[in-house]
């Protein structure tokens, strides 16, 4: 018999170590079904897995969006019963991301995603988290790949993993429904009545990797398999000279806020430099739950 997704997910969990017994572990929750369900199911185990279970939110200032974003994972920390911290993005730059990505003449998208992943990091470590989880799926595995592929950025593909352990200046990140399908999830989110927000970022159909999601539906609905046996078969590939070497170059701190860096300022300093807020500056999330 098949084995449930809860079954796969802890499996994985278990089999990959993404988890240690003492380990306090920050879910970075959109409000979207990916998250809410992997929050929900290392919530419910965490007791047998020996961890401590929080909820971080960024909260990206998009009007209706953001508002039911914000309620949905009010709702997930209510019902799972776990602390939820807010982190406002507008309270540290003064203004919507959005308005800084048209500042500095860059997609939404593209912005957006940064931040996601300095502060999922440099909060998680200031709080006094060591595990930082996210929602990612092997839809999100597919349409990482083959962006990185488009754009020559081979180093990114050879960090793909369930796991990326943790080094000097930076947490570990996990991605506990890695090989787990969006419609899995989403079918798993309703059979359990895991509060979700259904509401769309305005934003979303420009993200570089949609188009390629969408188009994979068909490929998978054609030849069931094919998402998993791509991943698969990717990072078997991921083992060149080349990607071995860009793998391996430790980062150094910045020189501001201590995030990891190739230079002596991180992406995110600059960009704050370039817009006019302090560097290295960091508003700590507010904790409302």
């Amino acid at each position: 018999m098949p084995k449930s997704l809860e079954e796969r997910v802890l499996g994985l969990i278990r089999g990959e170590r993404l988890v240690r017994r003492g380990d306090r572990v920050l879910v970075s929750v959109s409000g979207g079904k990916d998250s809410a369900v992997a929050a929900w199911l290392l919530e419910k185990h965490a007791e047998e897995l020996g961890i401590e279970v929080a909820l971080l939110h960024m909260d990206q200032g998009i009007e209706k969006y953001s508002r039911a974003a914000l309620d949905a994972v009010k709702a997930l920390a209510q019902a799972i019963d776990v602390p939820l911290y807010v982190h406002r993005w507008e309270d540290e730059w003064g203004q919507p991301f959005y308005a800084v990505a048209e500042k500095l003449g860059r997609a939404p998208c593209s912005i957006c995603g940064t931040l996601k992943r300095y502060y999922q990091n440099i909060l998680a470590k200031r709080m006094g988290y060591n595990v930082v989880a996210t929602g990612h799926n092997l839809d999100d595995a597919v349409g990482f790949i083959i962006n990185n592929l488009i754009t020559g950025q081979f180093e990114y593909i050879a960090k793909l993993s369930p796991v990326l352990p943790e080094t000097e200046l930076t947490v570990r990140k996990i991605k506990p429904l890695f090989w787990i399908q969006g419609q899995e999830i989403r079918t798993f989110a309703m059979g359990h009545n895991i509060p979700v927000s259904e509401e769309k970022c305005p934003f979303q159909r420009l993200a570089p990797t949609y188009k390629i999601r969408r188009a994979f539906d068909d490929v998978e609905a054609a030849r069931p398999g094919t998402r998993r046996a791509f991943v698969r078969n990717v990072m078997r590939l991921v083992s060149s000279a080349q990607v071995r070497e860009e793998k391996n170059k430790e980062p150094r701190a910045c020189k501001y806020c201590g995030a990891p860096t190739s230079g002596e300022v991180c992406a995110v300093c600059k960009m704050k430099m370039r817009v006019g807020v302090e560097p290295g500056r960091i508003v700590l999330p507010e904790r409302v739950m």
